[in-house]
């Protein structure tokens, strides 16, 4: 298939556009590195033109320290434009690279545990509420013509070189008054293998899926972790907990099921398991 990758030169388009290619796929790319600016909606139609499938992974990072204005606006009306140029050049498959701050991760606590995709949204942080505002986009873009969009929610990613500067500093007690991090993690390397398999999955017309490792990014048991950090929040891990001590906060079925996908890489700093 051809594939628009967007921001193919960013933290994820390099991984991203590789695996694609291994996989026997044309990639196109687009990226402001090589003046190519998705605030261009004649731009980004042009580079759609003869396109099978859309990975939209350019925008504004959160570590750039943007005024909001800035974010919103470049998150938001990028993917407006990227969404319009799918539609008007016939593109049937749109895989947005949203984040799972659009759940509100890191502002309050979850409403209950493991976090699962039906979680509520309500991020007011301007990073996390374009990347939910993106995601509603996104649907109602499947609801008026039947594109198929597929909205994946990478939590903390780290390449390499980023899990060893995370095990060289000891871990920082949670500070007060903001909301623990819950240990989540996933290697880039996975993240490219999710996007890769949500180009040609069997996906319903809309979805939206959590990406994370399988285990928490910590050498405590999670169930201990959850009752010093978040006593009082619902909890619905079951038995699964006790059979897997260190298992992730965050439920990635529905990823596993729709895409295939399953995490390889786990916490370094306790091998794998």
């Amino acid at each position: 298939m051809k594939i628009l990758l967007t921001g193919h030169r960013g933290r994820l388009g390099p991984a991203t556009a590789e695996r694609l290619r291994e996989d026997g796929h044309e990639v196109r790319g687009f990226d402001i590195a090589e003046g190519g600016d998705i605030l261009d909606a004649a731009a980004i139609r042009r580079a759609a033109r003869g396109i099978d499938v859309i990975v939209h992974s350019a925008g504004m990072p959160e570590d750039r320290n943007a005024p909001p204005a800035d974010t919103l606006a470049i998150n938001l009306t990028g993917t407006s434009n990227t969404l319009v140029a799918a539609e008007q050049e016939g593109v049937r498959r749109f895989v947005f690279l949203s984040s799972g701050k659009s759940l509100g991760m890191l502002e309050r606590n979850p409403d209950y545990l493991p976090m699962d995709d039906d979680h509520r949204g309500l991020a007011t942080r301007p990073y996390g509420l374009s990347k939910w505002l993106a995601e509603e986009m996104c649907a109602a873009f499947t609801a008026r013509t039947g594109m198929t969009t597929i909205c994946l929610r990478p939590v903390a990613v780290f390449d390499d070189a980023g899990y060893a500067r995370m095990l060289q500093t000891p871990p920082a007690p949670a500070p007060s008054g903001r909301a623990w991090h819950m240990g989540v993690h996933v290697h880039l390397a996975d993240v490219a293998d999710a996007i890769a398999k949500s180009v040609a999955c069997a996906s319903p017309p809309h979805t939206r899926l959590l990406l994370c490792a399988a285990d928490i990014a910590d050498r405590r048991p999670t169930l201990d972790l959850v009752a010093e950090h978040l006593p009082g929040v619902p909890w619905r891990g079951g038995a699964a907990y006790e059979a897997d001590p260190f298992r992730s906060l965050i439920d990635i079925d529905r990823a596993r099921r729709i895409l295939d996908w399953q995490p390889r890489r786990t916490w370094p700093g306790r091998g794998a398991r």
